[in-house]
């Protein structure tokens, strides 16, 4: 019985992602797109310690059965000091976890405190995602 009550409960919660238009808004870690087929993607950051400059934003992506498809993660380098931030370096990584799914293209940059990196996703049906992460940094390594 509780795993039939389990089971509706997931098709409710699969049947209400398919009705939730995508967002086009820049979203936060630890936020999530849902876009109209029932596909999603989930936006984190990476690990962080105060003693490291390094920082990643991950989005990954998941198609409308729940499997994980592709992950792009955004890396950069900053410096701070107290008073002010700046992003030294940024680079990319793709994971692809489900065949058919590959990078079409891919950039990124920095810009003051600020990294960038948008990318695009093809898919086995034609699919295609795009993907645009920002990382900043404060003047106290935030």
């Amino acid at each position: 019985m509780k795993r039939l009550a389990a089971m509706f409960f997931a098709l409710v919660f699969a049947l209400n992602l398919m009705a939730i238009p995508a967002m086009a808004a820049e979203v936060a870690a630890g936020d999530a797109i849902y876009y109209e087929d029932g596909s999603y993607a989930v936006i984190t950051q990476g690990p962080v310690t105060r003693s490291s400059t390094d920082r990643e934003k991950i989005y990954t992506y998941y198609n409308p059965q729940g499997q994980r498809c592709f992950a792009y993660v955004l890396c950069a380098v900053f410096t701070y000091n107290g008073v002010t931030s700046s992003a030294n370096s940024c680079s990319y990584k793709a994971n692809i976890y489900r065949q058919g799914w590959d990078i079409k293209s891919h950039s990124e940059y920095v810009s003051g405190s600020t990294a960038y990196g948008r990318a695009v996703f093809t898919g086995p049906n034609g699919e295609t995602r795009n993907v645009s992460l920002t990382l900043t940094c404060d003047k106290t390594g935030t």
